[in-house]
């Protein structure tokens, strides 16, 4: 979608009081370009007001006039971002007054922007009259060095924690070094302060960094331990981190398709939480956290250098999440596809994440993958049974893919979830329709061939593909076997049945297939050269068998 339509279609959706929607067609739009990272900002903050918004309704802690309120104030910004982006003023700071300009904090959630809007102008009437740098930080901030008022993202260290030991490294030193070298080259205000008061023999909890990091405006806390190993004179470091004044998950991207295949986002709420516990060296620990702040901060080119670089421990469930996950972010948002694909890949060795299964899914619809797509949407889907927009792209992917009864069920399922019905869907179910009625004919003079002549290789091959397209698993695998009964070497056998246990979820039947051919004399090469997905990488899906093997 080009500038001019989208800026046409945001204004119809806000004329038509579907602000969220709105705001999501605009972020989706902004989020594409380094160009428009000041207007992302401000959307952002605008979204994040009316999700607030609808939040404190749900729940009850707004009066009417408020809610409305801040639905309003969330639409007129909305719509004065539109009105920038259509006249080119990709910079609008000076458009807004010191009393009503949003932070511009680009976050992906817009919860510490969202805290600042909805504290109006009293923050920044309040904020101009301070003197003093440090004058935001409350009496209880003992930091070394104030954190200026305009920096837009602070970062606290705290210096950790000797458990056991004489002479333990200062890893928060370290961090400190690095985090200076870091902050020139990133491309907003960023600074860093060390705490100073610091007990060195009290514990140092999880709502403590909160505390202290809010005492201090500060949106990013860095602490941990260190502790001497008996043994040696090596040292074993815990690096604990925390975003303060953001929801607890970190919200990430979700694939979809547009009706032209094109790849879309939505945001999405994942399970990967905004503070956790790094265990690798102080090296590869900031690697993860500069890449976090690189991602938290809009700098794409600097996130995509530092996740790269680093290289979790496979059984760290979280940092192979957070890497896996955020690098697929902003390689979709440079339009680089198949490494996105190659990141959710490598995330879902270790971890089989359903959104990061959605989205290589979507990807692979898109490179023509349907049977891989079909099965990586197969298990988000477990987690999310009604996700109407996955189950139509694996309908898409099955009907491609030729497993006609599969892409029914999917595509019959999404028509009767619609409230309003849909010229593609319909035109897919009547594809699907007329394509299984012709699949029964085939397959029923199939059979008729088969009881005149057990030995007509030909038609016993025609009821395998029929039987497979229409979902009969079981019966597909008879049929090759009845060739194979005769024709022990024949490679379109063998093929029907691997397909056949692959579409029914049965990875170790394949492989013995695979197996049985090999003894045969029939290399793997030549069974992957006449498959639709590749022989040498074991599929890792999982999702319900009964339901395709039971015929």
């Amino acid at each position: 979608m080009d500038k001019a339509q989208l800026i046409s279609e945001v204004k119809e959706l806000l004329g038509n009081a579907e602000t969220e929607k709105a705001l999501g067609r605009l972020t989706d739009f902004l989020r594409s370009s380094p160009e428009y990272k000041d207007l992302y900002s401000l959307a952002l903050q605008a979204r994040a007001r009316f999700r607030k918004a609808q939040q404190d309704e749900i729940q009850g802690l707004a009066s009417s006039e408020q809610t409305k309120l801040s639905y309003n104030q969330a639409t007129r910004q909305a719509l004065q971002v539109v009105e920038w982006l259509e006249a080119g003023n990709l910079k609008p700071d000076a458009s807004f007054t010191e009393e009503a300009r949003p932070a511009r904090w680009p976050w992906a959630a817009g919860a510490v922007a969202l805290v600042l809007l909805l504290a109006g102008g009293w923050y920044f009437r309040n904020r101009s009259q301070q003197a003093q740098p440090g004058g935001a930080q409350t009496a209880n901030c003992q930091i070394d060095d104030p954190f200026p008022e305009t920096s837009q993202f602070n970062i606290l260290l705290r210096p950790f924690q000797a458990l056991a030991g004489e002479g333990s490294p200062k890893p928060h030193l370290t961090i400190a070094t690095r985090l200076q070298d870091f902050v020139k080259r990133l491309k907003i205000d960023c600074d860093f302060g060390t705490m100073t008061d610091v007990d060195p023999n009290s514990f140092f909890s999880d709502a403590d960094a909160e505390a202290a990091a809010k005492s201090c405006k500060a949106n990013l806390i860095i602490w941990g331990t260190v502790e001497k190993l008996s043994s040696s004179d090596s040292f074993t470091v815990q690096t604990r981190y925390k975003f303060v004044n953001k929801d607890s998950l970190v919200s990430v991207s979700k694939l979809e398709l547009t009706e032209g295949s094109e790849i879309a986002t939505v945001d999405a709420i994942s399970i990967i939480p905004a503070s956790t516990t790094l265990t690798q060296s102080i090296f590869e620990s900031i690697k993860l956290l500069f890449g976090l702040i690189a991602h938290e901060t809009g700098d794409r080119e600097q996130a995509i250098e530092m996740l790269e670089a680093y290289q979790p421990l496979p059984e760290d469930t979280t940092a192979n999440l957070i890497k896996g996950m955020l690098l697929g972010d902003e390689y979709i948002a440079q339009g680089q596809e198949d490494r996105a694909w190659e990141a959710y890949s490598q995330l879902l060795e270790t971890h089989d994440y359903p959104l990061a299964r959605n989205n290589r899914g979507v990807l692979n619809y898109k490179k023509g993958n349907f049977e891989e797509a079909a099965e990586d949407l197969s298990v988000f889907l477990e987690a999310k049974p009604d996700n109407a927009e996955a189950l139509e792209i694996r309908g898409s992917a099955y009907l491609n893919a030729e497993q006609l009864q599969n892409a029914r069920e999917d595509l019959q399922k999404v028509q009767e979830m619609r409230a309003a019905p849909s010229p593609e869907l319909n035109r897919k179910l009547e594809e699907v329709n007329e394509k299984i009625q012709l699949e029964e004919q085939t397959k029923a003079s199939a059979d008729a061939a088969v009881r005149a002549n057990p030995n007509n290789l030909a038609a016993w091959n025609q009821k395998a593909v029929s039987s497979l397209k229409l979902g009969n698993y079981q019966e597909a695998v008879r049929a090759g076997e009845a060739i194979l009964s005769r024709d022990r070497d024949n490679v379109g056998a063998f093929v029907q049945i691997i397909k056949a246990h692959r579409s029914a979820g049965d990875t170790a039947q394949v492989e013995k297939t695979i197996q049985r051919a090999e003894a045969a004399g029939i290399s793997r090469r030549q069974l992957d050269r006449l498959t639709p997905f590749s022989l040498y990488q074991t599929p890792t899906f999982r999702f319900p068998i009964k339901r395709k093997t039971e015929q």
